[in-house]
This record gives C-alpha cells, sequence and structure tokens, in this order.
C-alpha cells in the first residue's frame, strides 16, 4: 500500500514545538505532533510507503522566503516530502510574483494559503495576480477554507474564486469548510474543486464524511491528516474505517495526489 498525507506542516526545529502549540492555541485543540520532520516521518502508518506533502503558510510577507527555502531543502534532503511553498500578498505583487517565479523554478509542486492566520480573504482582489500566476505556472493551491470564528475563507468566498479562475487548480482543505461543513455542502460539494479530507472525522461523523466524499466525487479527493494536529497514523485510521472499495481508497490515499501533482 502507498499513501500521500496531502495536508501536513513542518518548521525548523528550533520553533517547531511552539509553532504547533500556537495551532493548537488558535483553534483551541489538542494538538498530537510537535511539528519537527522527525515526527511527521515517525507517524507513517506501519507498513505503507507514505509520502508527504510539506507547506507552511507564512503568516507574515517577511517570513515567505525563509520558509520556502526551508521547505524546498527538506525535500532536498528527504524524497518523502513534496514541498508547497507559499506568498502573502503584503510582499507586494511584484516581490509576490517573483517568488512564485522562483519556487516553481527549484521545483515546488504547488503553493499553500491559509487565510485565517494569514489575514486575508480567500478572495479579495490583490491576490489575483497571484492566483493567475499559480495557473500561469500551473501550481495548485491548497487553501485553507472554512472557520465558524471568520469570514476569511468562507466556502462561498472559495467558490467564488473557483468560478473566476478556471484555470487555477484549487484544493479546498478539510472537505471544504473546516467547522463550516454545512456552508461546505452548499457552495463546494460537486463543485469544479479538490478537496482533502483532513480533520473531517472526527469532527464530522464517519458517515457525514463519507457522504460527503461519494458526493463530491472520489476521484476529486485526497487524503490529509493536517499534521501537527493530527498524525499521519492516527488520521489514516480515522478515514480508513469508511466503506470505500480497495479501488477506491487507492485513488484516495496516493492515486490523485499523483494524477494532480505529475509524481
Amino acid at each position: 500500500m502507498e499513501l500521500i498525507d496531502f495536508h501536513t506542516h513542518i518548521f525548523p526545529n528550533p520553533i517547531a514545538n511552539r509553532a504547533a502549540q500556537n495551532v493548537g492555541s488558535y483553534y483551541g485543540l489538542p494538538i498530537e505532533g510537535d511539528g519537527t520532520a522527525a515526527m511527521l516521518k515517525a507517524h507513517a502508518p506501519q507498513g505503507v510507503k507514505t509520502r508527504f506533502v510539506v507547506s507552511s503558510a507564512a503568516m507574515k510577507a517577511k517570513n515567505v522566503i525563509p520558509g520556502n527555502d526551508f521547505l524546498i531543502q527538506s525535500a532536498a534532503e528527504d524524497s518523502a516530502f513534496i514541498p508547497f511553498a507559499s506568498f502573502h500578498p503584503d510582499m507586494g505583487e511584484k516581490e509576490a510574483l517573483a517568488e512564485l517565479e522562483r519556487v516553481a523554478s527549484l521545483g515546488v509542486y504547488g503553493v499553500k494559503l491559509h487565510p485565517d492566520f494569514q489575514h486575508i480573504y480567500i478572495d479579495e482582489e490583490r491576490l489575483f495576480p497571484m492566483y493567475r500566476k499559480c495557473a500561469e505556472l500551473k501550481l495548485p493551491i491548497l487553501f485553507h477554507v472554512g472557520d465558524k470564528g471568520t469570514d476569511f475563507s468562507t466556502p462561498k468566498r472559495m467558490r467564488r474564486v473557483a468560478d473566476m479562475f478556471p484555470n487555477l487548480t484549487v484544493i479546498a482543505a478539510h472537505l471544504g469548510g473546516y467547522s463550516v461543513w454545512g456552508e461546505a455542502q452548499k457552495y463546494l460539494i460537486g463543485a469544479d474543486v479538490y478537496m482533502d479530507c483532513s480533520e473531517s472525522v472526527p469532527y464530522i461523523s464517519e458517515e457525514e464524511t463519507y457522504g460527503m466524499i461519494k458526493r463530491h466525487g472520489v476521484d476529486r479527493v485526497m487524503f490529509g491528516s493536517d499534521f501537527p494536529v493530527f498524525c499521519t497514523d492516527t488520521a489514516f485510521a480515522l478515514i480508513d474505517k469508511l466503506p470505500f472499495t480497495p479501488e477506491e481508497k487507492e485513488k484516495i490515499y496516493h492515486g490523485n495526489a499523483e494524477r494532480l501533482l505529475g509524481l
């Protein structure tokens, strides 16, 4: 069996645990991982060849380039890591576009944005040049979507972006809307976007998770843990209980990601 964990975050060792705990404090959640690459790899499901899409959305413009360099270097040192870069509109349009060109030339596979942490609305116009550039460079964007406490990343805003940029590959995390899955079902389930299933079970039932994935289409959903919130083996055990066929599991666990990223 093979697995690609499409939604993980790693940080440099000196700041990793603090960064992980900050995530927990923001969401009021216990955090299973410590944010390090070593712990991420150590908690791959036993006996399963596992690769990891690694990312870290830069919360400030000054953190974009160092954060991207860390992820690119981590992937250069370990072939299990598939790097997704980041940008922040506060860099300025010229600088953000140049950074996207730079990371694409260095072999990143996509981009990660977390509008709630970055304090940007997912559909604000100053992001549009960067969305167009990502489409041009064939860099998919993994968006954090959904937060009942903010309006930055609502499923409705995500749908607007997907409709406005049909050439941009959109991946809506958390089955299209963490903590607002009713809105996700209204605006994103069945839309022309990909999704990962991170942080669905246990926050919604197994039946609802299974139903949402089936309604959206198994061909457009990838497995994800959202490490360090959950370790990969924990998230895998939750999803593996769902009654998908072996062929469907192959798609969710690695086939869709391989096709999407050209692996």
